[in-house]
Protein backbone atom coordinates (compact mmCIF):
# COMPACT_ATOMS: atom_id res chain seq x y z
CA UNK A 1 0.00 0.00 0.00
CA UNK A 2 1.37 3.38 -0.99
CA UNK A 3 2.22 5.65 1.84
CA UNK A 4 0.20 8.86 1.83
CA UNK A 5 1.96 11.97 3.11
CA UNK A 6 0.29 15.20 4.16
CA UNK A 7 1.89 18.24 2.56
CA UNK A 8 0.62 21.68 1.85
CA UNK A 9 0.67 23.91 -1.21
CA UNK A 10 1.33 27.50 -0.11
CA UNK A 11 1.88 25.90 3.30
CA UNK A 12 4.15 23.03 2.24
CA UNK A 13 6.09 21.57 5.13
CA UNK A 14 7.90 18.52 3.79
CA UNK A 15 11.67 19.15 3.84
CA UNK A 16 13.84 18.28 0.86
CA UNK A 17 16.05 15.29 1.61
CA UNK A 18 17.80 14.88 -1.72
CA UNK A 19 21.04 16.74 -2.40
CA UNK A 20 20.84 19.18 -5.31
CA UNK A 21 23.23 18.61 -8.18
CA UNK A 22 23.47 21.90 -10.07
CA UNK A 23 25.42 22.85 -13.18
CA UNK A 24 26.48 26.43 -13.90
CA UNK A 25 26.60 26.30 -17.70
CA UNK A 26 28.07 29.76 -18.24
CA UNK A 27 31.57 31.25 -18.37
CA UNK A 28 30.30 34.35 -16.55
CA UNK A 29 29.54 34.59 -12.85
CA UNK A 30 25.91 35.49 -13.50
CA UNK A 31 23.08 33.98 -15.49
CA UNK A 32 20.29 36.22 -16.80
CA UNK A 33 16.83 34.73 -17.10
CA UNK A 34 14.14 36.84 -18.83
CA UNK A 35 10.58 36.56 -17.57
CA UNK A 36 7.05 37.56 -18.49
CA UNK A 37 4.79 39.48 -16.13
CA UNK A 38 1.11 38.56 -15.89
CA UNK A 39 -1.11 39.82 -13.11
CA UNK A 40 2.01 40.67 -11.05
CA UNK A 41 3.35 37.10 -11.40
CA UNK A 42 6.82 36.16 -12.68
CA UNK A 43 6.63 33.53 -15.46
CA UNK A 44 9.83 31.90 -16.73
CA UNK A 45 10.57 29.43 -19.51
CA UNK A 46 12.11 26.18 -18.32
CA UNK A 47 13.02 22.78 -19.71
CA UNK A 48 11.81 20.05 -17.37
CA UNK A 49 12.88 16.48 -18.19
CA UNK A 50 13.32 17.58 -21.79
CA UNK A 51 9.91 19.30 -22.09
CA UNK A 52 9.54 23.07 -22.55
CA UNK A 53 7.27 24.53 -19.85
CA UNK A 54 6.26 27.90 -18.42
CA UNK A 55 6.39 28.17 -14.63
CA UNK A 56 5.61 30.80 -12.00
CA UNK A 57 8.65 31.73 -9.89
CA UNK A 58 7.10 31.41 -6.44
CA UNK A 59 9.08 32.19 -3.29
CA UNK A 60 6.02 31.29 -1.23
CA UNK A 61 5.99 27.60 -2.18
CA UNK A 62 8.45 25.26 -0.52
CA UNK A 63 7.90 22.68 -3.27
CA UNK A 64 7.80 23.00 -7.03
CA UNK A 65 4.64 21.77 -8.72
CA UNK A 66 3.87 20.59 -12.25
CA UNK A 67 0.16 20.57 -13.10
CA UNK A 68 0.08 20.41 -16.89
CA UNK A 69 2.20 19.76 -19.98
CA UNK A 70 1.84 21.25 -23.46
CA UNK A 71 -0.66 19.55 -25.73
CA UNK A 72 0.68 16.43 -27.48
CA UNK A 73 3.63 16.26 -25.05
CA UNK A 74 4.26 13.76 -22.27
CA UNK A 75 6.57 13.98 -19.29
CA UNK A 76 8.48 11.33 -17.37
CA UNK A 77 7.88 11.08 -13.62
CA UNK A 78 10.86 9.67 -11.70
CA UNK A 79 11.12 8.20 -8.18
CA UNK A 80 7.54 9.14 -7.27
CA UNK A 81 5.50 8.79 -4.07
CA UNK A 82 1.77 9.31 -3.85
CA UNK A 83 1.02 12.30 -1.61
CA UNK A 84 -1.94 14.47 -0.63
CA UNK A 85 -1.85 18.24 -1.00
CA UNK A 86 -4.09 20.54 1.01
CA UNK A 87 -4.34 24.29 0.71
CA UNK A 88 -6.60 27.34 0.78
CA UNK A 89 -9.86 27.03 -1.10
CA UNK A 90 -12.96 24.86 -0.63
CA UNK A 91 -11.28 22.80 2.12
CA UNK A 92 -10.52 19.78 -0.03
CA UNK A 93 -7.42 17.71 -0.69
CA UNK A 94 -5.67 16.97 -3.96
CA UNK A 95 -3.58 13.91 -4.79
CA UNK A 96 -0.24 14.15 -6.53
CA UNK A 97 3.17 12.51 -6.85
CA UNK A 98 6.34 13.72 -5.15
CA UNK A 99 9.17 13.01 -7.57
CA UNK A 100 12.99 13.18 -7.30
CA UNK A 101 15.90 13.06 -9.77
CA UNK A 102 14.30 15.30 -12.37
CA UNK A 103 16.33 17.63 -14.56
CA UNK A 104 15.40 21.32 -14.60
CA UNK A 105 17.05 23.82 -16.92
CA UNK A 106 16.38 27.56 -16.61
CA UNK A 107 18.59 29.52 -18.97
CA UNK A 108 22.13 28.28 -18.39
CA UNK A 109 21.31 26.95 -14.93
CA UNK A 110 20.72 23.19 -14.63
CA UNK A 111 19.60 21.15 -11.64
CA UNK A 112 19.93 17.41 -12.27
CA UNK A 113 18.33 16.34 -9.02
CA UNK A 114 15.27 18.57 -8.95
CA UNK A 115 12.31 17.70 -6.77
CA UNK A 116 8.74 18.42 -7.85
CA UNK A 117 5.15 17.45 -7.17
CA UNK A 118 3.05 16.31 -10.12
CA UNK A 119 -0.67 17.06 -9.94
CA UNK A 120 -2.53 15.90 -13.05
CA UNK A 121 -5.78 14.48 -11.70
CA UNK A 122 -7.83 17.69 -11.70
CA UNK A 123 -8.34 20.87 -13.69
CA UNK A 124 -5.78 23.45 -12.63
CA UNK A 125 -5.80 25.85 -15.54
CA UNK A 126 -3.88 29.08 -14.97
CA UNK A 127 -4.02 29.91 -18.68
CA UNK A 128 -7.74 30.60 -18.27
CA UNK A 129 -7.04 33.30 -15.66
CA UNK A 130 -3.72 34.66 -16.96
CA UNK A 131 -4.02 34.21 -20.71
CA UNK A 132 -0.59 32.51 -20.67
CA UNK A 133 -0.19 28.69 -20.69
CA UNK A 134 1.43 28.22 -17.27
CA UNK A 135 2.41 24.62 -16.48
CA UNK A 136 3.65 24.82 -12.92
CA UNK A 137 5.29 26.59 -9.98
CA UNK A 138 9.01 26.97 -9.22
CA UNK A 139 9.36 26.76 -5.46
CA UNK A 140 12.05 27.64 -2.94
CA UNK A 141 14.73 25.19 -4.13
CA UNK A 142 15.20 27.37 -7.21
CA UNK A 143 16.10 30.41 -5.08
CA UNK A 144 18.30 29.02 -2.33
CA UNK A 145 21.51 27.89 -4.07
CA UNK A 146 22.74 31.28 -5.34
CA UNK A 147 22.13 34.98 -4.88
CA UNK A 148 18.95 35.74 -6.82
CA UNK A 149 18.39 39.23 -8.20
CA UNK A 150 14.85 40.08 -9.33
CA UNK A 151 14.81 43.11 -11.63
CA UNK A 152 11.16 43.94 -12.26
CA UNK A 153 12.04 46.93 -14.47
CA UNK A 154 14.05 44.89 -16.97
CA UNK A 155 11.99 41.75 -16.34
CA UNK A 156 14.99 39.60 -15.57
CA UNK A 157 15.96 37.16 -12.85
CA UNK A 158 19.75 37.14 -12.46
CA UNK A 159 21.51 34.30 -10.68
CA UNK A 160 24.85 35.33 -9.14
CA UNK A 161 27.55 32.72 -8.59
CA UNK A 162 29.46 34.98 -6.20
CA UNK A 163 28.45 37.75 -3.82
CA UNK A 164 30.34 40.52 -5.62
CA UNK A 165 27.07 42.31 -6.40
CA UNK A 166 26.65 43.01 -2.68
CA UNK A 167 29.57 45.46 -2.89
CA UNK A 168 27.29 47.78 -4.89
CA UNK A 169 24.23 47.86 -2.66
CA UNK A 170 24.67 51.35 -1.20
CA UNK A 171 21.31 52.37 -2.70
CA UNK A 172 19.59 49.32 -1.27
CA UNK A 173 17.86 48.83 2.03
CA UNK A 174 17.96 45.40 3.60
CA UNK A 175 15.83 43.30 5.87
CA UNK A 176 16.47 40.16 7.86
CA UNK A 177 14.54 37.08 6.80
CA UNK A 178 13.25 34.16 8.81
CA UNK A 179 12.94 30.81 7.05
CA UNK A 180 10.25 28.43 8.23
CA UNK A 181 9.79 25.19 6.30
CA UNK A 182 11.97 26.63 3.52
CA UNK A 183 9.78 29.71 3.01
CA UNK A 184 10.90 33.33 3.66
CA UNK A 185 9.18 35.63 6.17
CA UNK A 186 9.88 39.34 6.62
CA UNK A 187 8.64 41.93 9.11
CA UNK A 188 7.23 45.29 8.07
CA UNK A 189 5.51 48.10 9.96
CA UNK A 190 1.99 49.11 8.98
CA UNK A 191 -0.76 51.50 9.93
CA UNK A 192 -4.09 49.68 10.08
CA UNK A 193 -7.12 51.79 10.98
CA UNK A 194 -4.81 54.30 12.74
CA UNK A 195 -3.15 51.50 14.72
CA UNK A 196 0.57 50.92 14.28
CA UNK A 197 1.39 47.24 14.08
CA UNK A 198 4.38 45.13 13.07
CA UNK A 199 3.45 42.40 10.59
CA UNK A 200 5.15 39.06 10.03
CA UNK A 201 4.48 38.22 6.38
CA UNK A 202 5.30 35.39 4.01
CA UNK A 203 7.33 36.85 1.11
CA UNK A 204 5.40 35.38 -1.81
CA UNK A 205 6.10 36.25 -5.45
CA UNK A 206 3.42 33.69 -6.35
CA UNK A 207 0.59 35.85 -4.98
CA UNK A 208 -0.87 38.43 -7.38
CA UNK A 209 -2.33 40.70 -4.69
CA UNK A 210 -0.08 42.99 -2.70
CA UNK A 211 -1.12 42.10 0.83
CA UNK A 212 -3.23 39.43 2.54
CA UNK A 213 -3.86 39.65 6.27
CA UNK A 214 -5.47 37.19 8.66
CA UNK A 215 -8.02 38.81 10.94
CA UNK A 216 -7.61 38.28 14.69
CA UNK A 217 -7.96 40.25 17.93
CA UNK A 218 -5.28 42.74 16.82
CA UNK A 219 -5.86 42.81 13.07
CA UNK A 220 -9.32 43.83 11.91
CA UNK A 221 -10.66 44.89 8.54
CA UNK A 222 -11.84 48.51 8.59
CA UNK A 223 -15.49 49.51 8.12
CA UNK A 224 -15.02 50.28 4.42
CA UNK A 225 -14.57 47.09 2.39
CA UNK A 226 -16.05 44.94 -0.36
CA UNK A 227 -16.65 41.20 -0.40
CA UNK A 228 -14.67 39.88 -3.35
CA UNK A 229 -13.11 36.96 -5.18
CA UNK A 230 -9.45 36.98 -4.12
CA UNK A 231 -7.84 34.32 -6.26
CA UNK A 232 -7.39 30.76 -7.36
CA UNK A 233 -5.50 28.15 -5.33
CA UNK A 234 -4.67 24.57 -6.26
CA UNK A 235 -7.64 23.29 -4.28
CA UNK A 236 -10.19 25.96 -5.16
CA UNK A 237 -11.26 29.59 -5.24
CA UNK A 238 -10.50 31.96 -2.35
CA UNK A 239 -12.93 34.67 -1.23
CA UNK A 240 -12.77 37.41 1.39
CA UNK A 241 -12.81 41.14 2.08
CA UNK A 242 -10.87 43.79 0.18
CA UNK A 243 -10.00 47.11 1.83
CA UNK A 244 -7.07 49.52 2.27
CA UNK A 245 -4.34 50.14 4.82
CA UNK A 246 -3.09 53.63 5.60
CA UNK A 247 0.55 52.75 5.10
CA UNK A 248 3.19 50.05 4.78
CA UNK A 249 6.77 50.88 5.76
CA UNK A 250 9.80 49.30 4.09
CA UNK A 251 12.53 51.03 6.07
CA UNK A 252 12.43 54.62 4.74
CA UNK A 253 10.02 53.73 1.92
CA UNK A 254 6.37 54.35 2.83
CA UNK A 255 3.59 52.96 0.62
CA UNK A 256 0.30 54.72 1.32
CA UNK A 257 -3.29 53.63 0.79
CA UNK A 258 -2.28 50.14 -0.29
CA UNK A 259 -4.93 47.53 -1.01
CA UNK A 260 -5.29 44.70 1.50
CA UNK A 261 -7.32 41.51 1.32
CA UNK A 262 -8.62 39.52 4.28
CA UNK A 263 -9.24 35.94 3.10
CA UNK A 264 -11.96 33.95 4.80
CA UNK A 265 -10.22 32.17 7.66
CA UNK A 266 -11.92 28.85 6.90
CA UNK A 267 -9.87 28.63 3.69
CA UNK A 268 -6.70 28.06 5.74
CA UNK A 269 -5.63 25.23 7.99
CA UNK A 270 -4.52 27.15 11.08
CA UNK A 271 -2.47 24.21 12.33
CA UNK A 272 -0.12 24.63 9.36
CA UNK A 273 0.36 28.41 9.67
CA UNK A 274 3.78 29.58 10.84
CA UNK A 275 3.74 30.85 14.41
CA UNK A 276 2.79 34.54 14.66
CA UNK A 277 2.31 34.82 10.91
CA UNK A 278 -0.01 37.72 10.08
CA UNK A 279 -0.41 37.20 6.35
CA UNK A 280 1.34 37.37 2.98
CA UNK A 281 3.21 40.02 1.02
CA UNK A 282 2.53 39.54 -2.71
CA UNK A 283 3.40 40.71 -6.18
CA UNK A 284 1.43 43.96 -6.29
CA UNK A 285 3.73 45.31 -3.54
CA UNK A 286 6.90 43.29 -4.22
CA UNK A 287 7.07 44.45 -7.87
CA UNK A 288 7.56 48.07 -6.71
CA UNK A 289 11.12 47.19 -5.68
CA UNK A 290 14.05 45.39 -7.26
CA UNK A 291 15.37 42.65 -4.99
CA UNK A 292 18.49 40.67 -4.17
CA UNK A 293 17.60 37.51 -2.28
CA UNK A 294 20.41 36.07 -0.16
CA UNK A 295 18.97 32.87 1.27
CA UNK A 296 22.30 31.76 2.72
CA UNK A 297 22.78 34.91 4.83
CA UNK A 298 19.04 35.30 5.48
CA UNK A 299 19.02 38.87 4.15
CA UNK A 300 16.92 40.42 1.37
CA UNK A 301 18.10 43.68 -0.26
CA UNK A 302 15.62 46.00 -1.99
CA UNK A 303 15.48 49.34 -3.79
CA UNK A 304 12.42 51.07 -5.19
CA UNK A 305 11.93 51.08 -8.96
CA UNK A 306 9.75 52.82 -11.56
CA UNK A 307 6.64 50.94 -10.37
CA UNK A 308 6.94 52.34 -6.85
CA UNK A 309 4.56 55.28 -7.33
CA UNK A 310 1.88 53.41 -9.26
CA UNK A 311 -1.56 53.73 -7.64
CA UNK A 312 -3.06 50.69 -5.98
CA UNK A 313 -5.94 50.04 -8.36
CA UNK A 314 -8.54 47.32 -8.23
CA UNK A 315 -11.28 45.94 -10.48
CA UNK A 316 -14.11 48.48 -10.30
CA UNK A 317 -16.45 46.52 -12.59
CA UNK A 318 -16.94 43.49 -10.34
CA UNK A 319 -16.26 41.12 -13.25
CA UNK A 320 -13.59 38.41 -13.24
CA UNK A 321 -12.93 36.99 -16.70
CA UNK A 322 -11.24 33.86 -17.95
CA UNK A 323 -10.62 32.11 -21.24
CA UNK A 324 -13.28 29.50 -21.96
CA UNK A 325 -13.27 27.65 -25.25
CA UNK A 326 -12.46 29.09 -28.66
CA UNK A 327 -14.10 30.88 -31.56
CA UNK A 328 -13.17 30.71 -35.24
CA UNK A 329 -12.29 34.24 -36.35
CA UNK A 330 -12.13 35.40 -39.96
CA UNK A 331 -9.70 38.24 -40.64
CA UNK A 332 -9.00 39.97 -43.94
CA UNK A 333 -5.36 40.13 -45.09
CA UNK A 334 -3.99 42.61 -47.60
CA UNK A 335 -1.57 40.24 -49.30
CA UNK A 336 -1.42 36.48 -49.08
CA UNK A 337 1.96 34.84 -49.49
CA UNK A 338 1.23 31.74 -47.42
CA UNK A 339 -1.19 28.85 -47.70
CA UNK A 340 -3.16 29.50 -44.52
CA UNK A 341 -5.49 31.97 -46.25
CA UNK A 342 -8.58 31.58 -48.42
CA UNK A 343 -9.34 33.52 -51.59
CA UNK A 344 -13.08 34.25 -51.46
CA UNK A 345 -13.37 35.99 -54.85
CA UNK A 346 -11.46 34.83 -57.90
CA UNK A 347 -13.60 36.68 -60.47
CA UNK A 348 -10.89 39.17 -61.32
CA UNK A 349 -12.01 39.27 -64.98
CA UNK A 350 -15.09 41.23 -63.90
CA UNK A 351 -12.89 43.91 -62.40
CA UNK A 352 -13.32 42.66 -58.86
CA UNK A 353 -10.23 42.55 -56.71
CA UNK A 354 -9.59 39.26 -54.96
CA UNK A 355 -10.03 39.28 -51.19
CA UNK A 356 -8.04 37.00 -48.94
CA UNK A 357 -8.99 35.92 -45.44
CA UNK A 358 -7.27 33.94 -42.77
CA UNK A 359 -9.08 31.91 -40.15
CA UNK A 360 -7.72 31.49 -36.64
CA UNK A 361 -8.96 30.03 -33.38
CA UNK A 362 -9.15 32.75 -30.74
CA UNK A 363 -10.08 32.26 -27.06
CA UNK A 364 -13.46 33.30 -25.71
CA UNK A 365 -13.77 35.47 -22.62
CA UNK A 366 -16.20 34.22 -20.01
CA UNK A 367 -17.39 35.79 -16.76
CA UNK A 368 -16.44 33.29 -14.05
CA UNK A 369 -16.95 35.46 -10.95
CA UNK A 370 -19.14 38.47 -10.25
CA UNK A 371 -18.89 40.65 -7.17
CA UNK A 372 -22.15 41.14 -5.33
CA UNK A 373 -23.67 44.63 -5.71
CA UNK A 374 -21.00 45.58 -8.24
CA UNK A 375 -21.81 47.77 -11.27
CA UNK A 376 -21.71 44.71 -13.55
CA UNK A 377 -24.08 42.69 -11.38
CA UNK A 378 -26.49 45.61 -11.02
CA UNK A 379 -26.49 45.98 -14.82
CA UNK A 380 -27.72 42.39 -15.20
CA UNK A 381 -24.62 40.45 -16.22
CA UNK A 382 -24.39 36.82 -15.08
CA UNK A 383 -21.68 34.27 -14.37
CA UNK A 384 -21.18 32.21 -17.53
CA UNK A 385 -21.86 35.07 -19.95
CA UNK A 386 -19.45 34.98 -22.91
CA UNK A 387 -18.12 38.43 -23.76
CA UNK A 388 -18.30 39.17 -27.48
CA UNK A 389 -17.35 42.88 -27.46
CA UNK A 390 -16.08 45.39 -24.93
CA UNK A 391 -16.73 49.03 -25.81
CA UNK A 392 -17.40 47.91 -29.39
CA UNK A 393 -14.03 46.14 -29.69
CA UNK A 394 -14.14 42.39 -30.44
CA UNK A 395 -12.97 40.43 -27.42
CA UNK A 396 -10.62 38.29 -29.54
CA UNK A 397 -8.51 41.41 -30.13
CA UNK A 398 -7.97 41.82 -26.38
CA UNK A 399 -5.88 40.04 -23.79
CA UNK A 400 -6.89 39.20 -20.25
CA UNK A 401 -4.34 41.75 -19.00
CA UNK A 402 -5.83 44.50 -21.21
CA UNK A 403 -9.32 43.69 -19.89
CA UNK A 404 -8.03 43.84 -16.29
CA UNK A 405 -6.35 47.18 -17.03
CA UNK A 406 -9.58 48.56 -18.49
CA UNK A 407 -11.66 47.55 -15.47
CA UNK A 408 -9.09 49.23 -13.19
CA UNK A 409 -8.67 52.34 -15.31
CA UNK A 410 -10.88 55.27 -14.27
CA UNK A 411 -13.83 55.83 -11.98
CA UNK A 412 -16.94 56.74 -13.98
CA UNK A 413 -15.67 55.23 -17.22
CA UNK A 414 -18.51 53.87 -19.35
CA UNK A 415 -18.31 50.16 -20.15
CA UNK A 416 -20.49 48.54 -22.80
CA UNK A 417 -20.50 44.75 -23.07
CA UNK A 418 -22.05 42.60 -25.77
CA UNK A 419 -22.43 39.09 -24.35
CA UNK A 420 -23.71 35.76 -25.58
CA UNK A 421 -25.96 33.84 -23.21
CA UNK A 422 -27.49 30.51 -24.22
CA UNK A 423 -27.34 31.38 -27.90
CA UNK A 424 -28.80 34.88 -27.54
CA UNK A 425 -27.02 38.24 -27.53
CA UNK A 426 -27.49 40.97 -24.95
CA UNK A 427 -25.94 44.43 -24.47
CA UNK A 428 -25.23 45.81 -20.99
CA UNK A 429 -23.90 49.19 -19.94
CA UNK A 430 -22.47 50.36 -16.63
CA UNK A 431 -19.93 52.77 -15.19
CA UNK A 432 -16.84 51.86 -13.18
CA UNK A 433 -17.46 52.65 -9.54
CA UNK A 434 -14.72 53.29 -6.99
CA UNK A 435 -15.91 52.03 -3.61
CA UNK A 436 -12.52 51.88 -1.86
Amino acid sequence: MKKVLQVTLLLLTLLTQAQNTTIWNSKRDKIKIPFQMANNLIIVNVIFNGIHLKMIADTGASKSIIFSVPQNDSIEIKKAKLITISGPGINEKVQGYLSHQNQLQVGNYIDKNFEAIFVFDREINFVNRLGIPVNGILGSSFFKNYLVEIDYERRKIILHKTKKILRNTDRFDKTNVDFINERPYININSNLNSDEINLKLLFDTGLSDGLWLFENDNIKCGPQYIEDFLGKAISGDVYGKKSRVKSLAFKKNILENALVSYPVVSFFDKTNLAENRNGTLGGEVIKRFNWILDYESKIFYFVKNKFYDLPFNYNMSGIEVQHSGFQLVQEKVEQAFTTNVINVNKDVSAGNQSEFYKFELKPNFEIYALRKNSPAEKAGLLIGDVIVKINNKPSYKLTIQSVVDLFQSQEGKQITLLVERKGKYFTYKFQLEKVL
